[in-house]
């Protein structure tokens, strides 16, 4: 068993928490972005429960592993706080005395089925560098196997960027311009985005984080990378999404090129245009798959 005690500061976990989007355009019909998660290659999506509790969502890559966020196995008290900004106020909850949970408070369900945590590993860079999210992946080993669903592949190409891509998790959802839509559910949902940005640290010998934008239909302001014209099913992640799949689809099927990382939310942005031009980061499978196999028992 893997179980590392350590803290961090609020400033470093604040960006996880003030994510709050799993959003669709607001010109299609929610339905869309369920029936695309509703389909038979995304299976291997989960759900993290801590304490009993949905809190983040996991991908299944063999019969016994998981992979999801580092950031989602992580334990606080919470401090209320306001901030007052353009005349407005809010109210934050600012994490502190964070640490890791106990494998024995965690399960992970995937299609139906329901597993107890037998270990699990976080990376040792995220402990390292929480406050960049770096790193932000860990591996949980399950008790039982799950034979039924199959498990997402991995992608180790080095050829990420411009990717059309789609994105699945368990994260709140709502419409892009309705930011009192936005709720939380217990189905599974999906988008399409495309990756316009390749950064953060190097490991394996490559850059860390796949980053996207939230483009809107004739909205300007919105494009911060990449192309500004929305896919027809464009999204951005949300709470609950972190440790989610972002997915590529090969000749031979899809493959996994991330893990959902979250990210922090621009409130200006968010004031201006609701959820549109707000950004997502995942962490970039291809830069760690040596180490995935390497923790891999059997």
């Amino acid at each position: 068993m893997t179980y590392t005690k350590f803290r961090i500061t609020a400033a470093g976990l604040f960006m996880f928490i003030a994510l709050s989007s799993g959003i669709g355009r607001h010109d299609v019909d929610p339905a869309a972005y369920r029936n695309l998660a509703a389909q038979k290659p995304f299976e291997c999506v989960g759900r993290v429960y801590k304490d009993s509790v949905a809190t983040a969502s996991c991908v299944l890559i063999s019969e016994r592993y998981v992979l999801t966020a580092a950031h989602a196995l992580l334990v606080s008290d919470l401090r209320k706080d306001t901030v007052q900004l353009n005349g407005q106020t809010f109210i934050l909850y600012v994490p502190e005395n964070t640490r890791v949970a106990y494998p024995s408070s965690i399960y992970i369900t995937v299609n139906g089925q329901q597993r107890q945590i037998k270990s699990m590993t976080l990376h040792p860079g995220y402990l390292k560098n929480t406050n960049k999210g770096y790193c932000d992946l860990a591996l949980l080993e399950l008790h039982e196997p799950i034979n039924t669903v199959a498990a997402a592949r991995l992608y180790i190409k080095d050829d990420e960027m411009s990717m059309f891509v789609t994105g699945v998790g368990y994260g709140v959802t709502g419409k892009a311009d309705k930011m009192d839509s936005v709720a939380q559910t217990d189905y599974k949902t999906a988008g399409n985005n495309v990756v316009d940005k390749i950064s953060g640290p190097k490991s394996e010998g490559r850059k860390t984080i796949l980053s996207c934008d939230f483009d809107a239909p004739g909205i300007a302001g919105c494009n911060k990378m990449g192309m500004a014209s929305p896919l027809p099913l464009e999204y951005i992640c949300g709470g609950g999404d972190s440790g989610g799949g972002l997915f590529k689809e090969e000749s031979d099927g899809f493959y996994l090129v991330g893990i959902c990382s979250g990210s922090g939310t621009d409130i200006n942005q968010m004031l201006k245009t609701g959820y549109y031009g707000q950004v997502m980061d995942w962490t970039r499978v291809s830069a760690f798959a040596k180490w995935i196999h390497a923790n891999m028992k059997g």
